[in-house]
């Protein structure tokens, strides 16, 4: 798309929504002419709220969420289920897992998942503090909620091979969910379906 018309300004805020996920030249130059019909205080209170996520965030030292304090907000309640622990790939997926309501245990976000074309191994991977938190908080289920492809299939086996010597029992969503799929867009019924009717790794 060509924005020679426009100031260099303009141009390299789009440039830069662009980068976001989802969001192509055509919506964030809607973005951006929405901005600019506003006022100071727009573009004030806009950079403010991004400046204090980035100077508020920390990471879960327990879970690996997102956080302002050492631990998250799922950490901190007392009322989650102890022996139940939810493995999701990123954070985006442990948020489409709490929008259900139907989960009531905690989480590991694994930072990823085993790659051999992106060269990112196990080790890679928050593995190690996970069979830290199956063995300290004695875990007796771990539920795999991974996005259906070929690196899923790979890193769920290569965690049950890792934390065998655990005894704990390891699940994964059901079938209900398409192959190339993505859980941070599905909708609140079928995710809910896919954890209740979870099954084991065999």
């Amino acid at each position: 798309m060509g924005f020679y018309s426009l100031p260099s300004s303009i141009v390299e805020l789009i440039s830069e929504l662009t980068k976001f996920p989802g969001v192509g030249e055509k919506t964030a130059m809607r973005m951006v002419m929405f901005a600019v019909r506003k006022d100071i205080s727009f573009f004030k209170s806009l950079g403010d709220a991004f400046l204090k996520v980035y100077n508020s965030l920390k990471i879960c030292k327990r879970c690996f969420n997102i956080a302002e304090d050492e631990l998250c907000e799922i950490c901190k309640d007392d009322k989650r289920e102890e022996g139940i622990l939810c493995v999701v790939e990123d954070v985006a997926d442990l948020i489409a897992i709490e929008r259900t309501g139907q989960y009531k245990g905690r989480y590991h976000v694994l930072g990823g998942l085993v790659s051999p074309m992106e060269n990112r191994k196990l080790e890679d991977l928050k593995i190690y503090q996970l069979k830290k938190s199956v063995l300290l908080y004695k875990i007796s289920e771990l539920i795999l909620a991974f996005n259906p492809s070929m690196e899923a299939e790979a890193t769920t086996l290569y965690i049950k091979d890792f934390l065998k010597d655990t005894g704990v029992k390891i699940t994964k969503l059901a079938h209900g969910i398409p192959i190339g799929s993505d859980i941070e867009y599905l909708d609140e019924v079928t995710m809910a379906v896919a954890i209740k009717e979870r099954k084991e790794v065999n």
